[in-house]
């Protein structure tokens, strides 16, 4: 008998828990799970499992009418995310005026996203409608770094706006200093991270035999020690990329809700606080930061929580087939939920945003003109003198600020510079 490892397939396949982890070779897995439609019980017996032919091991797994649930489900997610990126990145592409630091890291995260739906999600349906791993050697490697590297850079990016944003509303006008030349140099460290980091997988992951009778092949990742695999899982994989990131993006938004309500006011622009733009974009952004941090949170918790347990407090045995048969049906909706956050970001941080949308209708109608975003106004109301229109650009994002009246230049340079950081919230 084939002695992979001292641990299960399945703490060895989802010491990475992003993508497929297929599939069930330990002989100990195999008890476990298929305990109760087989009478296996020993070596012998699993041998003349194998032995019934390769058939098994290209069967659908959830039958036909499971498969095309899952199918339908992961296409619609591939789909719906690689679209909605692909348009972001078109609109900040095409759109000079769109080309601030904060959507250099929109269109970012939209590439890693686009990986993510792209090398993610197929393979992961294949890997778990068939217990066999069918693409060679080859993909399991490199589509398990790739992956790796998708949502390393994603998620990073993601922690990365969080930082700006915080950093734009407590100096505003110092984060002006922040030239493009900088964020894109931020964007080449988050990819550097992302490639290096992963670079375990190139290496542990590899083709094993289903079992001694069978040519069908599984990819797992094989570690020196289980030891080493776990604390690889989590110090780069849990607290990297979930817990390290959820910290940040939480305390960042905390940060700029406190500053953002704690600040006051010149009296001289604004007397009525219940009626003002700026009331209505702190409700705004406290929507954005519960919006932000629970998706973000909710999206991943479910696979992070599934690994855990299998990796730390799972032991397949036979008079736990129970827990098995529930492993194998959560794992790919875990993994489901996991990968949607990518096809929920384009809604968070770009169709939540009135630029973007003005992008977006100008992609569909084809209309250039509609791209710049040069005239877009904003309208204040001056408690003295009433609402005045009046176009000028004011160098922030091309913006055209409407001049009202009769308050400071310094006090309404500093509103307006601070409306205009909330409102890119």
């Amino acid at each position: 008998m084939l002695l992979i490892s001292n641990s299960s397939l399945y703490e060895a396949a989802l010491a990475f828990p992003y993508y497929i982890f297929p599939n069930f070779t330990d002989t100990d897995v195999f008890n476990g799970i298929f305990n109760a439609t087989t009478t296996t019980t020993n070596d012998t017996d699993l041998s003349n499992f194998y032995m019934e032919g390769d058939d098994l091991a290209y069967t659908l797994r959830y039958g036909i009418l499971g498969s095309a649930l899952l199918s339908v489900a992961y296409g619609l997610i591939c789909i719906v995310g690689v679209c909605g990126n692909v348009a972001v990145v078109v609109v900040v592409a095409r759109s000079p005026t769109m080309r601030s630091p904060t959507n250099l890291f929109i269109a970012n995260l939209a590439v890693a996203d686009i990986l993510v739906n792209i090398l993610c999600l197929p393979f992961t349906l294949i890997g778990n409608l068939f217990p066999a791993w069918i693409l060679g050697i080859f993909f399991c490697k490199t589509v398990s770094y790739l992956q790796g590297v998708s949502v390393s850079a994603s998620v990073n990016t993601l922690t990365a706006i969080s930082l700006e944003r915080m950093a734009a509303i407590n100096f505003p006008f110092l984060s002006g200093s922040m030239t493009q030349t900088k964020y894109k140099f931020a964007v080449i460290v988050i990819w550097f991270v992302a490639l290096t980091i992963n670079l375990p997988w190139l290496f542990v992951f590899t083709l094993e035999p289903l079992g001694p009778n069978t040519l069908a092949k599984v990819c797992i990742e094989l570690w020196p020690t289980q030891q080493s695999g776990d604390w690889y899982f989590l110090i780069a994989n849990l607290f990297i990329c979930y817990l390290g990131p959820l910290i940040v993006i939480s305390v960042c938004y905390v940060i700029i809700w406190k500053r953002v309500s704690n600040r006051g006011l010149p009296h001289e622009i604004v007397v009525n606080r219940k009626n003002d733009v700026y009331t209505k974009s702190k409700v705004k952004v406290l929507k954005m930061i519960l919006v932000v941090v629970i998706t973000f949170a909710l999206s991943w918790l479910p696979l992070y929580a599934l690994c855990c347990f299998i990796k730390f407090f799972w032991t397949p045995r036979e008079d736990n087939v129970h827990i098995s048969e529930k492993i194998v049906i959560a794992l790919p909706i875990c993994q489901w939920l996991g990968a949607a956050n990518s096809c929920v970001n384009p809604i968070l941080y770009a169709f939540l945003n009135r630029k973007f949308r003005v992008g977006f209708k100008g992609i569909i109608r084809k209309n250039t003109r509609s791209l710049s975003l040069q005239d877009l106004e904003i309208r204040e109301v001056n408690p003295r003198r009433g609402t005045k229109m009046k176009s000028c650009k004011n160098g922030l994002n091309g913006k055209a600020v409407a001049v009202a009246g009769t308050a400071s230049s310094d006090d309404y340079s500093y509103f307006i510079r601070k409306q205009l950081i909330i409102e890119a919230l």
